[in-house]
């Protein structure tokens, strides 16, 4: 009798799609990225989490994570389906692990409903491109994470990284694997279990190979 796998759900970036995870996709048939529920008035990131989390009673004991935002989000969805760990791809464990701009900007939370995404979309679109993923991969990721993200979406999980002050205290262990040239969330300021020579922020496309073995031993260590 052939055991089926054990659930991975990984959490996008911060509003982006599935895309982000298309590489995993091919090594994990049994990979779930659930898409981002646009918020609703007065959500908070424990009642967005809360709904969340409804959403995946499902799939039981699985190991759960995410990439950037996603991270910090399976964080807090792991209070509530008692994952068997947690893997942080290009993400951090605690707020004052977060990058030193994001701290510091905490009281421009206000202005984030003005940020004119649609218009700052337009501008991304260049490096969007296939030469430009060439030249500047780890931009054209984060470019193209931001060109398909969905505004509403994107500005509430902006104004969740600027108060987010309280980590979640959980019973499972947490893994991260981190680049050293991560300019969106310094490595600096982390304390990642593994390194990814060269790696940027968008490590699961530009970097596939280093975190699909990152994910593999989590699964074989955890997955029994």
């Amino acid at each position: 009798m052939t055991t089926a796998p054990v659930p991975l759900v990984l959490f996008s970036g911060l509003a982006a799609d599935a895309s982000l995870f298309a590489p995993q996709r091919l090594a994990f048939p049994q990979l779930i990225v659930p898409p981002w529920p646009v918020p609703i008035a007065g959500d908070t990131l424990e009642s967005y989490c809360d709904r969340l989390a409804d959403d995946l009673q499902s799939h039981r004991d699985p190991i759960l994570g995410g990439a950037s935002f996603g991270g910090i989000i399976a964080l807090h969805v792991a209070k509530r389906l008692q994952p068997r760990a947690v893997v942080l791809i290009g993400s951090v464990r605690a707020p004052d692990e977060l990058p030193r701009i994001a701290r510091a900007g905490r009281p421009l939370k206000p202005l984030v409903p003005l940020i004119p995404v649609s218009l700052l979309q337009l501008v991304t679109a260049p490096l969007t491109t296939r030469i430009a993923r060439r030249i500047a991969p780890h931009f054209a990721g984060l470019a193209r994470q931001f060109y398909d993200c969905d505004r509403r979406v994107f500005k509430w999980s902006l104004a969740r990284i600027l108060d987010w002050s309280v980590a979640p205290q959980l019973d499972c262990p947490v893994l991260q694997i981190h680049g050293d040239c991560d300019r969106v969330m310094p490595i600096r300021y982390t304390h990642p279990d593994t390194i990814v020579a060269g790696g940027g922020h968008v490590l699961s496309l530009t970097h596939p190979a280093e975190v699909n073995n990152f994910l593999r031993a989590a699964i074989a260590k955890y997955g029994g």
